[in-house]
């Protein structure tokens, strides 16, 4: 029996036959690191347009990305307002309707493409403060289009967002337990009362999540013209501090805040802060918060990477302030861990025709995998954790990765494959001696090109690297710093999480001439 006619079994057939039971190659790309000229100082929704393009030239299917919901002031998008409300940061201010006469306004945020780290606060600041004087002027006309209407209609999550972003504005960004107590809990009469009360900020953000909306959809419609697969973030959890949360406060745990144990490479664990599901509320709900959240991601994306996807079935869960020391995994027994998460991969399965691929790295107990491959579900396969540690740590050979996985050379949360390398001779040694290689202290070039391209010929359907792993080939488009191509360290508060910016503009990489060729032969 071949592959196709073994697939034809699992829930998510339907998923598999609109991507294709074929190896798929894709690049890793946070939206908020790439600029083109056009962009106000961090990579927006239409910069994706020629950057589909150039995917489509190199033969490569599948951009991916980091969630694009709206963080407000967290340049973490795993911290979100609203488990489905895009950022506006991420506005092609240049492509607003109306905006002619505004060219001049644009210019002035010019410098902020060319500054090495994003900086997040001040491109939001000033992209609000435009956006306030361009929905002053521009804003009646927008509500005039029938799409306006609709969008207003169909989006249930809109309004209750619009009102917590303007409370928000109204308490100072503070967090909603600590706004006055009438605005804390929520009736629907209240709610009546305060749409009508706020009914001009209000629009302020419909019309934001509009303009989003309509930006995202055309790169959608556009990937689509061009046989490209957009990959979305669909993060486990969400910010204790977002719309979510304040109304429906049913489906969360708040005694208990998400994190990870403490093990031999982590002695203190991490807290992280995210609430605890209610698993049992939101089950006699009939999930409709996680059918609703899926439903309106499916809009722009053709896959899913669902983050974290074990806390379906278990999460680690600390007292609240207390040390990660002091948490356990609930739930904590096994027929219950596993009914649990098998009802939410059934709901992801069976909800659309959209793949997940679970996110389903770490200490994950063996059942984990067993469920994933059960409903058809690709887990994630780091190279350098593929070792067979009852073996010696052997290297897993290419040739034996499932093909329900995606190979992946690292994440957002770990070091690039250079910088692994100089950090971890033993594992590079031992990786260099599974290779038959004569290790080096520095990776060479030639090296990475041979790791890069094996990672797209395992037997994994899936292969997916972030861009700048590809870029380190060519010296000129990488920082000198290999430290400075780091996207995120986990568990840290640090100025340079979630400020990763490419050396150079899009432009520039997509039209460089040694990269494309290097890129082209990993990729065939």
């Amino acid at each position: 029996m071949n592959l196709k006619e073994t697939f034809k079994t699992l829930p998510s057939y339907k998923a598999w036959t609109k991507v294709g039971i074929y190896p798929h190659h894709g690049l890793n790309i946070p939206l908020f690191s790439i600029r083109t000229k056009k962009s106000s100082g961090i990579g927006e929704f239409l910069d994706l347009l020629p950057l589909i393009d150039w995917c489509a030239s190199l033969n490569v299917g599948i951009i991916q990305m980091l969630p694009l919901n709206d963080s407000g002031l967290d340049p973490s998008p795993y911290n979100a307002h609203s488990s489905c409300a895009l950022h506006p940061i991420y506005l092609s201010l240049h492509a607003l309707p109306y905006i002619e006469g505004l060219e001049k306004e644009l210019k002035r945020f010019t410098f902020l493409n060319h500054t090495s780290s994003l900086l997040y606060h001040a491109v939001l600041e000033k992209k609000l403060t435009f956006l306030k004087e361009y929905l002053k002027t521009k804003g009646e006309e927008i509500k005039k289009e029938k799409e306006y209407s609709l969008f207003l209609q169909k989006q249930e999550w809109l309004l209750p967002y619009a009102l917590f972003k303007v409370l928000k504005d109204h308490f100072h960004q503070k967090h909603w337990q600590d706004w006055p107590e009438e605005f804390k809990e929520m009736t629907n009469r209240h709610l009546k009362i305060l749409y009508h009360q706020y009914v001009q900020e209000i629009e302020f953000y419909t019309l934001l999540q509009y303009l989003s909306f309509s930006q995202l959809k055309q790169v959608k419609t556009y990937a689509d013209s061009k046989n490209i697969l957009l990959k979305g973030d669909v993060p486990i959890l969400i910010s204790p501090d977002s719309c979510d949360v304040w109304l429906h406060r049913s489906f969360f745990n708040l005694d208990f805040a998400v994190g990870s144990p403490p093990n031999k490479l982590d002695p203190e664990g991490q807290y992280w802060g995210f609430p605890l599901y209610n698993w049992k509320a939101l089950e006699q709900n009939h999930y409709e918060w996680w059918k609703k959240r899926l439903l309106f991601a499916k809009e722009f994306y053709h896959i899913f990477r669902i983050d974290h996807i074990i806390g379906f079935f278990r999460l680690f869960a600390i007292p609240r302030g207390q040390s990660p020391k002091e948490g356990s995994f609930i739930p904590n027994q096994q027929g219950i861990i596993e009914a649990q998460g098998k009802a939410m991969l059934d709901l992801l399965t069976r909800l659309s025709d959209v793949l997940p691929i679970g996110e389903d790295l770490g200490d994950v107990p063996p059942f984990v995998a067993h469920s994933l491959k059960e409903f058809g579900i690709p887990g994630t396969k780091v190279v350098r954790w593929q070792r067979r540690w009852e073996q010696k740590g052997e290297f897993i050979p290419y040739s034996e990765y499932e093909p329900m996985s995606m190979t992946t050379l690292s994440t957002h949360d770990i070091d690039t494959v250079p910088l692994w390398w100089e950090k971890n001779p033993e594992e590079a040694k031992a990786y260099a001696a599974f290779k038959k290689w004569s290790y080096q202290e520095k990776l060479s070039k030639e090296h990475l090109f041979e790791i890069l391209w094996e990672s797209h010929h395992t037997t994994s359907l899936f292969h997916i690297n972030l861009l700048q792993e590809y870029l380190s080939l060519v010296p000129e488009l990488t920082w000198a710093n290999p430290e400075k191509e780091r996207i995120n360290y986990p568990g840290t508060i640090q100025k340079k999480n979630w400020s990763y910016r490419y050396k150079m503009c899009l432009e520039v990489l997509i039209n460089h001439a040694k990269l494309n060729k290097l890129m082209q032969k990993i990729m065939h």
